[in-house]
């Protein structure tokens, strides 16, 4: 028996920095960081496919998370810094974080790859599910 495994690639650098300027309006600087870790404050999305199976996972720190919660919302920068000193995200910042993360889905969903959406949103200061965090954090 030949089994085929569905899967969706993991997206360019460049499809993530254009989707997320266009979203927010501005340039935007991507990196991948190493540092982001096993926090507490980390925001954990999770993607599942079409079957309600966990496809995919993104982690952004709560630097990053006020940044795009604050952006999509024209948020004043004061009010976005207090959060990442907080380490806690207002409600709106987190709304706005929910839907750029809801809209960064897209990059997932290419041509012969199954659709994937955004599932939950975790964090900051959540407990993650095991294979979550499993996957999250894996080395």
């Amino acid at each position: 028996m030949n089994m085929m495994v569905e899967q969706s690639p993991l997206p360019s650098r460049h499809a993530v920095r254009s989707l997320v300027e266009d979203l927010v309006g501005r340039t935007v600087d991507l990196t991948d960081d190493d540092a982001v870790g096993n926090k507490p404050t980390n925001i954990v999305a999770v993607y599942v496919n079409d079957k309600v199976n966990l496809s995919a996972v993104i982690v952004v720190d709560i630097e990053c998370a006020a940044r795009l919660g604050g952006a999509l919302g024209m948020l004043p920068i004061g009010g976005v810094e207090d959060a990442i000193e907080e380490k806690d995200l207002p409600e709106l910042m987190r709304d706005n974080c929910y839907e750029v993360l809801n809209v960064l889905a897209a990059v997932f969903n290419v041509e012969n790859a199954p659709h994937v959406r955004l599932y939950e949103m975790y964090g900051p200061n959540a407990d993650l599910p095991a294979d979550v965090a499993g996957l999250a954090y894996a080395v």
